[in-house]
């Protein structure tokens, strides 16, 4: 059984060509997104997921993922055309059914059953408002996003983007209670309050879930107001649920009743670049008006991490490794959210068999 202590950063492949960290290997049976649904339309979209090229279209109706390159001459499908309901190379115009075998070879139509070529499938779905896609069958399900269709709620997505980072440590980032003080003093923490309370974490499903209260955080400004609230702090509950691996789910109740939701899906583009897809929903100030402000506040609030993430390592975590000055060093109670997600993330390793 792998423990939190002797997780290798990377490991070889037989042919002795670095394969990445054991967990990247074991990633390829779960859910990553890799679009939002309202950008993969009428023509195909290529996208990088755990260092393999993959193209997604909309074929005969649905949403279908491919290897993304042309077994003829490597070229990109993504630069093609949907024509007929398959995925056709821009290069020399070779047509992939959704089940991504060869139906049409222009140069020589009398070879394209004799040639017998096909690009690999992926699982995919449409779900939440993105595209998912898992390079072999998926082990848990995809997460709820209950919201996003929800009358009640003002739901806003936001721009997806990439930090220099690994995946595991962007969801950290997210669930990190104790940087609020110090990155974020003034926005969603306060230096003159950075104690952190030990909260109970557990597994529900294939989500790992826990509650923060009692809490206070500055309350300023535009958002203050409209969520009706004269006091000088503000003492939300944060339910957050975590759908392995990159999943969070965010609801801020405010004292008044009043909801806040995040909803943040992280992609792991290759092994140290992540691409984050979020959603923003609330049920106070929904005049389309205060948008931008809900807008730029979480912009403000994820330029203020991505250079102090992107300066981690090593990229993909570890409580023990060989180089002394990458060793991290959890502190009970405060970092309980971090070990219980990576124990989870080591079971998912053990249950590989990648220990």
């Amino acid at each position: 059984m792998t423990s939190l202590a002797d997780i290798p950063v990377s490991v070889e492949s037989t042919s002795g060509v670095r394969a990445g960290p054991p967990l990247y290997q074991a990633l390829r049976k779960y859910w990553h997104p890799v679009a939002y649904a309202g950008d993969v339309l009428d023509k195909p979209v290529g996208v990088t997921l755990l260092g393999e090229s993959v193209v997604v279209a909309r074929l005969n109706g649905e949403v279908k993922a491919m290897h993304g390159r042309c077994p003829h001459k490597g070229t990109s499908l993504a630069l093609g055309e949907i024509v007929n309901d398959t995925i056709e190379c821009p290069y020399h115009g070779w047509r992939f059914s959704e089940g991504g075998k060869c139906v049409r070879i222009p140069a020589r139509e009398e070879m394209t059953g004799v040639i017998n070529a096909s690009v690999a499938c992926y699982h995919a779905a449409e779900h939440a408002g993105l595209i998912w896609v898992a390079l072999e069958t998926p082990v848990m399900p995809l997460p709820d996003f209950p919201e996003l269709n929800d009358p009640e709620y003002r739901v806003l997505r936001g721009s997806a983007y990439d930090w220099a980072t690994s995946t595991p440590r962007r969801l950290e980032n997210f669930v990190d209670f104790g940087h609020f003080a110090y990155v974020h003093d003034g926005t969603i923490g306060s230096r003159d309050n950075p104690r952190v309370e030990p909260v109970k974490v557990w597994r529900d499903g294939h989500v790992l879930r826990f509650d923060r209260s009692g809490v206070k955080e500055p309350g300023v400004g535009l958002k203050k107001q409209l969520l009706g609230i004269t006091d000088e702090w503000i003492e939300p509950v944060n339910e957050y649920h975590v759908t392995m691996p990159h999943t969070v789910h965010l609801k801020r109740t405010f004292p008044n009743g009043k909801r806040y939701v995040l909803f943040m899906a992280a992609s792991p583009i290759d092994e140290t670049h992540t691409r984050s897809f979020w959603w923003q929903a609330r049920d106070f100030g929904t005049d389309p008006t205060y948008d931008r402000f809900f807008m730029d506040f979480e912009a403000e609030v994820l330029d203020q991490d991505k250079p102090i993430i992107e300066s981690q390592r090593p990229v993909w975590f570890s409580f023990s490794d060989g180089n002394p000055n990458e060793r991290e060093t959890p502190v009970r109670g405060a970092d309980v959210v971090t070990v219980e997600y990576r124990r989870w993330l080591f079971d998912i390793l053990n249950e590989a068999g990648l220990s």
